[in-house]
């Protein structure tokens, strides 16, 4: 099959029913069914999803992203902004190239007037995490103005942080799963992208929910079956539905000659994970990022509505206008005033949510406690070392092998069901 037609703007009959068509027939070469193509990587469907953004170590959960200054410009670009990767995916990048030059001159099978499969040139590169998860904050402040506009009445009573709260949490809490507030729940969500890991590059700028873009530029190209080998031949995966994004393998044997050219040590994907990323809940304070996401929402609420008219009567039964005028506090002060047990509350109540974990919330202020304790006993990192065993990640979708992977052996429940018993039950052993 080579005409797929899915696209977003169709009914959701009509979009599950051409998306199962294009799982199923995409990269088929015979007409059968080919779920699981070789040398592809599925970001929909299965675990590959958080293909650089996760990794299993010991039986611990890290959520991780690269180190910064391991990212290298990529040559043969489109001559906009520099395209970013990790320093090894550049060098394979490069290599991918050359070879596909060489195969172009001396193979009369591939055409010179294909869009993007005659001479390669990469769109896009690593996008920054802080960057995006920045951007993400400023949207979920700019929700909050709007929404204390829209209740004004309710706003306009609030006379100090801890008034406010209540109603802060009102607001975020409906909104966590869809937009999470917290920088690791935020790469794990939906907003971010395989983009981020620093091991994904793009050869063309094109809409990935268009499945008849894929067909007409890739699928249907005569030179797309010389790209997959070539692409295999340097250690990259092609994502199945975005033929246009390479995806580094860092288990294959050509990835790991690339990453070892550059750090001799490097032997196994294992390796690169270590050298290369780092853990994201290690590198940020994210209790801290949360007491600031919730006193600048306070001081940006103030300072917009500082002056409040309050009317009463007086004894002649008149109607006075009284003028109130609010003030912002500092964030160290609103910090060091209120104690840690409500800040631990508050932010595990909200990465609760964020994760699904379900617990209730008596747990919630068990756990919280207990960090709490923690860190007045020893410091802050032993707290947050605690809420990480506590907060585990539910990831991939349901039905995907790293979920059954995780699975709790004997369990009839869901996969997302056995992730929370695994966690309450780490929260039972006494610390």
């Amino acid at each position: 099959m080579s005409g797929f037609k899915g696209n977003n703007g169709m009914s959701a009959y009509d979009v599950f029913r051409h998306r199962s068509l294009y799982n199923g027939f995409a990269f088929s070469e015979s007409g059968e069914i080919n779920v699981d193509p070789e040398a592809t990587k599925n970001f929909w469907f299965i675990e590959n999803m958080l293909h650089g953004r996760i990794r299993e170590k010991s039986g611990q959960i890290s959520i991780i992203t690269p180190k910064m200054d391991l990212l290298r410009s990529c040559k043969r670009n489109t001559g906009g902004a520099p395209v970013l990767a990790l320093d090894f995916v550049s060098d394979a990048f490069e290599h991918m190239i050359i070879n596909h030059e060489k195969d172009r001159l001396k193979t009369t099978g591939l055409s010179d007037d294909s869009a993007h499969l005659s001479k390669l040139k990469v769109h896009a590169g690593a996008t920054d995490a802080s960057k995006k998860y920045r951007k993400s904050k400023a949207e979920l402040r700019k929700r909050f103005l709007s929404y204390s506009n829209s209740i004004k009445e309710e706003t306009d009573k609030i006379s100090s942080f801890e008034s406010f709260v209540p109603l802060f949490m009102e607001f975020i809490v409906p909104l966590l799963e869809a937009f999470p507030a917290t920088r690791s729940s935020y790469l794990l969500s939906k907003s971010s992208s395989p983009m981020m890991s620093g091991l994904c590059l793009e050869i063309a700028s094109l809409n990935h929910s268009e499945d008849g873009v894929k067909s007409k530029h890739f699928l249907n190209d005569r030179n797309f079956n010389a790209y997959r080998v070539i692409a295999a031949k340097s250690g990259f995966a092609i994502d199945k539905n975005a033929p246009w994004r390479l995806v580094a393998d860092i288990a294959s044997s050509q990835m790991l000659e690339f990453a070892a050219k550059r750090v001799p040590e490097i032997s196994t994907a294992e390796d690169i994970l270590d050298y290369y990323f780092e853990e994201v809940r290690d590198q940020y304070d994210e209790l801290a990022e949360f007491q600031e996401t919730m006193t600048r929402a306070y001081n940006l609420l103030i300072s917009t509505n500082s002056v409040i008219y309050e009317k009463s009567v007086d004894s002649d039964q008149k109607v006075i206008l009284n003028t109130r005028i609010r003030t912002t506090e500092p964030h160290s002060s609103i910090v060091s005033r209120i104690g840690n047990d409500f800040w631990y509350e508050k932010f595990l109540t909200v990465k609760n949510i964020e994760l699904g974990l379900g617990y209730s919330d008596l747990e919630v202020r068990k756990m919280a406690n207990n960090a709490s304790d923690l860190e007045s006993s020893f410091d802050r990192s032993r707290a947050t070392g605690y809420i990480k065993k506590r907060m585990i990640p539910i990831i991939p979708s349901e039905g995907s092998t790293t979920y059954r992977t995780f699975k709790i052996e004997g369990a009839k429940d869901t996969p997302k069901e056995d992730s929370q018993a695994l966690a309450r039950s780490l929260n039972k052993k006494i610390y």
